[in-house]
C-alpha cells in the first residue's frame, strides 16, 4: 500500500500560467495576396526545433499564443509553394505581440536554385554524452540493435555481451529505460535497427543517473513530431551462406525477413504514435571446445541452428494540456518464440599420445517463449522553457515472462549404448514497478540545481524443474523467489564561471533484497550507499576544450548471478549462481581534450573493488561449470585518440584508436591470479555522398589480443559496407548492407589457471547481406522536435533530445 501511495505522490506537481505573449502575422503569395490554410511553424533559432504550429485562416492570418521569451524563426509551407523561413527575431519578456509576415513563391520559380537540407552529423559530442545518429545509415538498415551497436566507437560485442574499452560493466537502456532483470542481449538481438534514431554513449554518468553499472549506452527509438498524419513502411530481406562441414552439418544457408510500419498523427493538443514490426530468421552458433581434464582431452564441437519469430509493438500518446504541461502514456512490448536443435559431439582423447578413447553425443532441443509488456505514464511541466525550469514525473510497470524447455539426450557413439534423457523446464515471471520525480531549478543563467527521487520494486520468480527421464529430480530443481526495492535521491549543481562549466552531484541509494528457495531464506540485505560525481569543462579559445570528470558507480549482482541452482548447457557444462555475492564498487576518472565539441584525446582510469567475475571456471570430475564470485581488484587504463575524416562536402566520418590496459589481482582456488595485458583497438566509419542521391558507408574495427577475467581472447575485427539510394522525392529509400565481409568477427578464447585448462572458438551468423526498402508517407514537410522518450533516468528516465 505504501509503495502505491509513494508512486501516486510522485505525479503531483504545481502548474503556473504563462505570460500572454503572442506571435502573429500575414501569409501572402508573390502578388501580395493573402494565402489561407498555410502550415505555420514557430522554430527555435538555436536548433530549428518545433515550438508550436498552426494554420493560417482563410484571410491568411495566423496567431501563436503563450510564447516564452527567446529567439525564433517562422517557417511557412504549402503545397505548390517553396518553403519559406524568416530571419531570426527575438521575443522579449516585456513583449506583448510580435509580428512576422511571410511571402511565399511558387515552387516552379525556384527549381534551379540550390536546396539546402539540414543533416545531423554521424557523431555529436555533447557535454555529457557522445551521440551516433544512425537513422539514415545504410549500414544500419535491416540490422538488429546488437549489430548496430558494434559501429559505436569503442563498443565490441563478445559472445553476445556488449563491452566498452575492455569493460563489460555496461548498462543498455532503451528510450532512457534500463533493466538489469530482463535479458537485454535477447532484446537487442530482436530489436530492428530501422526503429533506432540514435545511440547515446554516456561514459561518466552524473548524480541524476541511477548509480548501477558503468557506462550507459542509451538506444533512442524513432519518433515523428510532424504536424498531421505521417508514417513509414519498410521491408528487409537478407541471408547468409557458410561452409559448416567442420561442424558436422551440411547446412549452408540462413535467411531473415522483417516487415515494419510506424505511424504518427499530431493535431492541436494531441500527438498519437505507434509502430509494429515482425521478424522471422534462421541463424546458427558453433562452439569448438577443448578441455584438458587430468590425463584426458575432451574435444567438443557444438552446432546449434535456431529459428525464431519476433513481434515488436509500441504505441503512445502525448496530450498538451497547456503550452507548459504535457501528459503522456506509452505502451511497448515484444514476443519472441523459437527454438534450437543443438548437437554436441565429444571425442575423448589420451592427453599423452592423443589416442582416441571414446565418443558421445549430447542433443539439446530447446523451445523458448519470451514476452514483455511495458507501460508508462508521464508528466512534464515547464515553468520556464527558456531557463530550463522543469518538473518531470514518471510511473512505469514492466512484466517479463520467460518459458524455456530444454530436452537433453546423451548417448555413446558406438551404436549400442542406451540413451540418457533429461529435461529442464524454466518458468520465470519478472514484475517491476518504478517511479521517479525530477526537478530542475535555475537560479540564474549560470547556476542551476537538479534534485530528484526514485523508487523501484522488483519481484522475480525462478521456477526450475529438472527431470531425469520422466521423474522430477528434486536435487536439481528449485523455486527461487527474489525481491528487490531500491530507493534513491540526488542533488546535482551546475555552474558556468567564465570559461569553466562546473558540475557536482551526490546520490544516495538504499538497496533492500531478499531471496528464498524451498521456503529457506538464502539472501537478506539492506544497505545504503553514497555516490559522488563531479566534472569540469574549460574552453581554450574557439575550438579546443579540456574536460575532466569523476564518478563512483556500483554494479549490483544480477538475479541470475545470485540464483544458487545449476542450469545445464550440455552434459559437461553448466552455470550456477552465488547468493553470497556482494555489489562491486568502481571509482572512475577521465581527462579529455575536445575539438569543436568532438572527442579528440581522452585518458580514463577505473578501479573496482570486490570485482564480480561472471565466469569463474571450476571443474568437478569431468564437468566444467562457471559461477559468479567476488574475486579481485581490477584496474583499467584507457588512452583514446579520435580524429575526423572529411573531404569537401561529399566525404565525412571518423576514425579512432584506443590503447587499453586491464589488470586483475585475484585469489581463487587456492592460487593467486595476477595478470595485466595491453591491447590496441582501431575503428573507423566513412560516409561518401555520391550524385543521384546515392550514399556509401564503409566502416569496421580491429582489436588485438586482450584479457577479460580469466580469459585470454584472440584478435578479432569486422568490416562492413553499406549502399543506399533515395528516390520519389526522398520518400523512398533502398539500402544494401554487407556485414563482416571477411568473417573475422569470432571469439578465440584460452583459459589456463590452476587445474583448469581449456580453449574454445565460437562463430555465429555475423557475415550476412541485407536489402531494405522503406517509404515515408503523409506530411513530411514540417520537421518537429518535441520528442518524448519514456520515463526517468533509471528504471524510469526521460531523455532530452536536441
Amino acid at each position: 500500500m505504501n509503495k502505491w501511495f509513494f508512486l501516486c505522490a510522485l505525479l503531483c506537481a504545481q502548474t503556473s500560467l504563462f505570460a500572454q505573449i503572442s506571435v502573429n502575422g500575414l501569409i501572402t503569395d508573390e502578388n501580395s495576396q493573402p494565402l489561407g490554410y498555410v502550415s505555420v511553424a514557430l522554430l527555435n533559432a538555436a536548433d530549428s526545433s518545433l515550438v508550436k504550429g498552426t494554420l493560417s485562416d482563410a484571410q491568411g492570418n495566423y496567431r501563436l499564443d503563450q510564447i516564452a521569451p527567446g529567439k525564433y524563426r517562422i517557417q511557412a509551407t504549402m503545397v505548390g509553394y517553396a518553403e519559406q523561413t524568416t530571419e531570426v527575431f527575438e521575443v522579449l519578456t516585456e513583449s506583448k505581440n510580435v509580428t512576422a509576415d511571410v511571402s511565399l513563391k511558387p515552387a516552379n520559380n525556384i527549381l534551379d536554385e540550390a536546396i539546402i537540407v539540414a543533416k545531423r552529423p554521424l557523431l555529436e559530442q555533447k557535454a555529457d554524452r557522445l551521440i551516433m545518429n544512425v537513422s539514415d545509415s545504410p549500414v544500419a538498415s535491416g540490422g538488429s540493435a546488437l549489430e548496430i551497436l558494434q559501429k559505436m566507437p569503442g563498443v565490441i560485442v563478445i559472445q553476445d555481451r556488449v563491452t566498452l574499452a575492455g569493460s563489460s560493466s555496461v548498462q543498455i537502456w532503451i528510450d532512457g529505460k534500463p533493466s538489469q532483470y530482463a535479458d537485454m542481449n535477447a532484446v537487442l538481438r530482436d530489436l530492428p535497427g530501422d526503429q533506432i534514431d540514435r545511440i547515446e554513449l554516456i561514459t561518466q554518468p552524473g548524480a541524476q543517473f541511477d548509480a548501477a553499472g558503468g557506462a550507459i549506452i542509451n538506444i533512442i527509438l524513432k519518433r515523428n513530431a510532424n504536424l498531421g498524419f505521417n508514417g513509414n513502411v519498410a521491408l528487409t530481406t537478407g541471408g547468409s551462406w557458410y561452409d559448416l562441414a567442420y561442424a558436422g552439418t551440411d547446412d549452408q544457408s540462413f535467411y531473415r525477413l522483417s516487415p515494419s510500419v510506424s505511424m504518427n498523427y499530431r493535431k492541436n493538443k494531441w500527438n498519437l504514435f505507434g509502430s509494429y514490426s515482425y521478424a522471422t530468421r534462421t541463424s546458427f552458433n558453433v562452439i569448438q571446445v577443448k578441455r584438458f581434464i587430468g590425463t584426458e582431452i575432451y574435444d567438443q564441437t557444438n552446432y546449434n541452428p535456431n529459428a525464431f519469430e519476433v513481434h515488436n509493438y509500441r504505441a503512445g500518446a502525448d496530450y498538451f494540456v497547456s503550452p507548459k504541461t504535457t501528459i503522456g502514456v506509452l505502451f511497448r512490448g515484444f514476443q519472441r518464440k523459437g527454438g534450437g536443435q543443438s548437437t554436441n559431439v565429444t571425442n575423448v582423447l589420451d592427453a599423452a599420445n592423443n589416442q582416441f578413447l571414446g565418443s558421445f553425443t549430447t542433443q539439446n532441443n530447446s523451445e523458448t517463449d519470451r514476452t514483455q509488456a511495458f507501460g508508462n505514464l508521464n508528466m512534464r511541466h515547464e515553468f520556464n522553457a527558456k531557463t530550463g525550469h522543469v518538473l518531470n514525473a514518471d510511473v512505469d510497470y514492466s512484466q517479463y515472462m520467460l518459458d524455456n524447455v530444454s530436452r537433453l539426450n546423451i548417448f555413446q557413439n558406438d551404436g549400442n549404448s542406451p540413451e540418457s534423457r533429461s529435461e529442464q523446464r524454466l518458468d520465470q515471471p519478472i514484475n517491476i514497478l518504478a517511479g521517479k520525480l525530477d526537478y530542475s531549478l535555475p537560479f540564474d543563467s549560470t547556476f542551476k540545481a537538479d534534485v530528484g527521487a526514485k523508487t523501484s520494486f522488483a519481484t522475480i520468480d525462478n521456477d526450475l524443474e529438472f527431470l531425469r527421464g520422466t521423474t522430477v529430480d528434486p536435487g536439481q530443481s528449485n523455486d527461487f523467489l527474489y525481491k528487490e526495492n531500491i530507493n534513491a535521491g540526488y542533488l546535482n549543481l551546475s555552474k558556468k564561471l567564465s570559461k569553466f562549466d562546473l558540475n557536482a552531484g551526490l546520490r544516495a541509494e538504499q538497496t533492500i533484497v531478499s531471496g528464498t528457495t524451498a521456503g529457506i531464506e538464502v539472501l537478506d540485505r539492506n544497505y545504503l550507499q553514497w555516490f559522488p560525481s563531479a566534472s569540469a569543462l574549460y574552453k581554450i579559445g574557439k575550438h579546443f576544450g579540456v574536460q575532466s570528470s569523476y564518478s563512483r558507480r556500483v554494479n549490483r549482482p544480477s538475479f541470475q548471478q545470485q540464483n544458487p541452482f545449476a542450469f545445464f548447457i550440455d552434459s559437461l557444462t553448466f552455470q550456477q549462481g552465488n547468493p553470497s555475492l556482494l555489489p562491486e564498487v568502481t571509482n572512475n576518472g577521465q581527462l579529455a581534450l575536445t575539438y569543436d565539441n568532438q572527442p579528440f584525446i581522452r585518458i580514463s582510469y577505473a578501479k573496482t573493488d570486490d570485482v564480480i567475475f561472471e565466469n569463474a571456471p571450476r571443474v568437478e570430475g569431468t564437468k566444467t561449470f562457471s559461477t559468479s564470485a567476488n574475486l579481485a581488484e581490477y584496474e583499467r587504463w584507457a588512452f583514446e585518440v579520435n580524429f575526423p575524416i572529411k573531404y569537401k562536402k561529399w566525404i565525412d566520418g571518423f576514425g579512432g584508436n584506443q590503447f587499453i590496459l586491464n589488470s586483475y589481482d585475484a585469489a581463487y582456488l587456492g592460487g593467486t591470479f595476477q595478470r595485466s595485458k595491453w591491447n590496441w583497438m582501431a575503428y573507423w566509419q566513412v560516409n561518401v555522398n555520391l550524385p543521384a542521391d546515392f550514399k556509401v558507408e564503409f566502416g569496421g574495427w580491429y582489436m588485438t589480443k586482450f584479457l577479460e577475467e580469466f580469459f585470454d581472447i584472440g584478435a578479432m575485427g569486422g568490416v562492413n559496407l553499406g549502399v543506399s539510394k533515395t528516390f520519389w522525392d526522398k520518400r523512398g529509400r533502398l539500402s544494401l548492407s554487407l556485414n563482416d565481409l571477411f568473417y573475422t568477427q569470432f571469439s578465440d578464447v584460452y583459459v589456463n589457471y590452476e587445474n583448469i585448462e581449456l580453449n574454445f572458438l565460437q562463430r555465429n551468423d555475423t557475415r550476412n547481406a541485407r536489402l531494405t526498402f522503406s517509404y515515408r508517407f503523409g506530411n513530411t514537410e514540417l520537421k518537429g522536435s518535441r520528442r518524448r522518450e519514456t520515463g526517468s533516468e533509471s528504471e524510469t528516465s526521460r531523455v532530452k533530445v536536441e
